[in-house]
């Protein structure tokens, strides 16, 4: 895996790699050098294997070897009201890739992950530091059960917390082929790195947020926003990132967090 950079097509996204082979959590690590200006715009923190991964909302994210642990370190001239595009960016890039290197066909569960046959896949976690409206830096972090022995995770699923998550990996997907990990994860800088650039220029955000929009998981939500629940169908993204959603008394809402709940 450290050694993608040398057929890696990008002008700065992952032309800086800092590779182990084990470690606590990329996405600290990250979140660390570009607090303290140790890493260039585009830099990867890669793992192996995490034990202190991190998921949305603090939870711990499982991550044994055969995944795809990494965190992307950027630099945005953006304004900070576009930068929660910077998951939808994401999760493009690994639709896109899980497509063109597995025939897979993944969907989007708002507003960061990944599912394949209505499986979490991959999860995306963004950390930005602003000021004003301006971006000092932002953190993605990406995991992917790429060839991960699911019954390693499974055991971390049972509690409360978790018992509505149902999880699988690309190479349980495929029948217990394996994937190229070097190749995905060079593919994924690479489709991240158009994206990303697009983001940035005038008309990048409608072309994400749409590509987004069709790739949606369901059509009708439960969202849990603390002691509040939001329930109805979706009627679209907005140009921030934001969920706009029809409730059952037939008004509109626009949500702009919650935890998702799915609803047949």
């Amino acid at each position: 895996m450290e050694n993608i950079r040398k057929n890696l097509r990008t002008r700065f996204i992952g032309r800086q790699i800092h590779y182990f082979t084990e470690l606590g959590s990329t996405q600290e690590l990250a979140i660390y050098m570009a607090e303290n200006s140790q890493a260039v715009n585009g830099a990867v923190i890669l793992a192996e294997q995490q034990d202190k991964g991190i998921g949305r909302l603090k939870s711990r994210w499982i991550s044994p070897d055969g995944g795809i642990w990494f965190s992307i370190i950027l630099k945005p001239l953006m304004p900070a009201s576009k930068s929660p595009l910077l998951s939808f960016t994401a999760a493009l890039a690994v639709c896109e890739s899980i497509a063109q290197q597995t025939n897979l066909q993944s969907k989007v569960k708002w507003p960061n992950d990944i599912l394949i046959n209505h499986k979490k896949v991959c999860g995306i976690l963004l950390d930005l530091a602003t000021k004003g409206d301006r971006v000092e830096y932002a953190v993605i972090g990406i995991g992917i059960n790429a060839n991960v022995n699911i019954e390693k995770i499974l055991p971390y699923l049972h509690d409360s917390k978790h018992s509505d998550v149902t999880v699988t990996s690309l190479k349980n997907e495929l029948s217990g082929k394996c994937v190229d990990r070097p190749a995905f994860l060079k593919l994924l800088l690479e489709r991240f790195e158009l994206y990303y650039d697009r983001l940035q220029k005038d008309d990048g955000s409608s072309i994400i947020v749409n590509k987004i929009k069709d790739r949606l998981e369901y059509n009708s939500v439960t969202i849990e926003q603390g002691n509040k629940t939001i329930e109805g169908a979706i009627i679209g993204l907005g140009l921030d990132g934001s969920l706009l959603i029809k409730q059952n008394d037939g008004s509109s809402v626009e949500v702009i967090f919650g935890d998702t709940r799915t609803r047949e």
